[in-house]
């Protein structure tokens, strides 16, 4: 059978779905054809749905399917409304973290044939193959549906093994010309899963539906880790045929968690590929001999969830109870070894004040990080931040169902003055952390962060143009005068040490990228 996935990634950056090339993988191991639409603005305009369905009609598949975050999830709802009008024959699904998190409003909603809730390589497999046969496709594990005006429920399957798992089917993203949107880099899984139960994230809930299923026994079923000579032979084929993959990210959850399965790691990248790569660690398994393995196999960056500088926020809300030492001795341990350090931060959270927010502020001027992504909290259907958030009357749902994005604005009910300054926060958050540190560039921030807090919402409105104009005017004379302080680089939610900024210049301009072999020293 033919099957056209769609992935609705807009307004996001551009990357491989590790999930949809699975699911491609193993439906194409099973004898069957697949086909993706990626709408993403990065890699090409988003296709029109007339634009779609002249696809469906030229491709004439026996389902189509989505995978979709929440916040592209209506945008899938209003495609597969205009497909069921032109090809009412054709059996939809849809899938995703969306799906998994509340499963129960998607297929309420009756928008799609099936919704598949959980891990749903196998299930879709199965689906497929008895939609062919013409078998019950009332009973298929993992999917829910409607019939005759009933809501039908199938408990989750085992996970994947992932020792067993077909190849991954990165070629349906387009690899080449994916990997040259990203300035050459390549993402890719090691492992699924994670032990933590942080409130913003997805994991605690699919681990509590395939116990409560019966999919899974205990939660450890829940970590899974890819063979170490599958991810090799994947990378030599992909770097292989495309030369010009020059940075590998490991966008697992934890990469750090195992530290056995993490030095053997090393050992065998270091031997088999050589190339630079990236990994996501917790500050509560990390230290000085996982430092120094990742850094002799070719480490660059290590990236870590510090989301809050406040220790009663992230124990209360977010269920992080790491402490500001073990957060600032990690970061020393990666700088020890020359690992340039990445941070994830987020503000708006619930029960956040002013106060608090200078405390993440505080903490990312203290530990010098080499970079910091920030975001504005959204509360995710189906997390129990958006319990915490719906059960405090904190989220405003008009707000919420016109966001694109976590960057740009709060969906919470926060007083005009709390949402003006988290709005100004989104633009210059790096600003504030700049006036914070002890480096030179601090009193210039200072007296650029005292004006910003002059400003009410109509001067804000009238001058944000300026604001963007005159930072990467600040920071290009700066770096010219080689003062150290946080540069808007790479995203407009990034601030990047100026001193790695200017290695990666001089680095281009003698023809070589950040794989080469040369420190912030040389």
């Amino acid at each position: 059978m033919r099957i056209l996935l769609i992935y609705p990634c807009l307004d996001s950056p551009a990357g491989i779905n590790h999930g949809v090339i699975s699911i491609s993988g193993v439906l194409k191991a099973g004898g069957h054809e697949v086909e993706l639409i990626f709408a993403n603005e990065e890699v090409g305009p988003v296709p029109s749905k007339e634009e779609i369905a002249d696809k469906v009609r030229a491709y004439q598949p026996g389902l189509i399917g989505y995978s979709c975050m929440s916040q592209q999830y209506d945008w899938a709802v209003s495609v597969t409304r205009h497909l069921k009008k032109e090809f009412p024959e054709i059996p939809s699904v849809v899938g995703g973290v969306h799906v998994t998190m509340v499963p129960d409003e998607v297929v309420e909603q009756d928008e799609f044939d099936y919704a598949c809730a959980g891990e749903g390589e196998y299930a879709l497999l199965e689906l497929i193959n008895r939609i062919e046969s013409g078998g019950d496709l009332t009973t298929v594990p993992n999917m829910r549906m409607i019939r005759d005006g009933k809501k039908i429920v199938n408990p989750v399957g085992p996970f994947p093994d992932l020792d067993t798992l077909p190849a991954l089917d990165y070629e349906l993203f387009d690899v080449g010309h994916v990997t040259k949107v990203k300035n050459g880099w390549l993402g890719m899984l090691t492992s699924r899963g994670c032990p933590y139960q942080c409130t913003y994230c997805f994991n605690k809930e699919i681990v509590d539906l395939y116990i409560e299923e019966g999919g899974a026994k205990k939660s450890k079923d829940f970590l899974r880790h890819f063979p170490l000579e599958v991810i090799m032979a994947d990378l030599k084929r992909l770097t292989s045929k495309h030369p010009a993959i020059e940075m590998v990210i490991f966008d697992d959850d934890l990469f750090t968690l195992n530290k056995e399965y993490v030095l053997e790691f090393c050992e065998m990248y270091k031997k088999e590929i050589g190339l630079p790569f990236v990994v996501n660690a917790h500050v509560q398994v990390f230290g000085d001999e996982m430092a120094k393995g990742l850094k002799d196999a070719g480490c660059r960056i290590v990236k870590y969830g510090l989301e809050s500088g406040n220790p009663k926020i992230r124990k209360e809300v977010l269920r992080r109870p790491m402490t500001n030492a073990q957060i600032l001795k990690s970061f020393r341990a990666a700088h020890k070894y020359d690992l340039h350090t990445s941070a994830f931060v987020m503000f708006g959270l619930p029960f956040e004040g002013r106060a608090e927010i200078m405390d993440t502020i505080r903490l990312c001027a203290e530990s010098e990080m080499g970079r910091f992504r920030w975001a504005i909290f959204f509360p995710f259907p189906g997390t129990a931040a958006y319990t915490i958030s719906n059960d405090n009357n904190l989220i405003d749902t008009e707000k919420m169902k016109g966001m694109g994005n976590y960057f740009d604005a709060s969906c919470l009910t926060f007083d005009a003055d709390h949402d003006l300054f988290i709005e100004k926060l989104g633009s210059t958050f790096h600003w504030y952390v700049n006036a914070e540190t002890t480096w030179d560039c601090a009193p210039i921030y200072r007296e650029l962060v005292d004006e910003l807090e002059k400003w009410d919402r109509p001067t804000w409105e009238a001058k944000k143009d300026w604001v963007e104009k005159r930072d990467r005017e600040l920071s290009d004379e700066l770096m010219e005068k080689d003062v150290l302080h946080y540069s808007k680089r790479y995203s407009s939610v990034m601030g990047v040490r100026s001193d790695f900024v200017k290695w990666e210049q001089e680095l281009a301009k003698a023809g070589l990228s950040i794989g080469a072999d040369y420190t912030l020293d040389d």
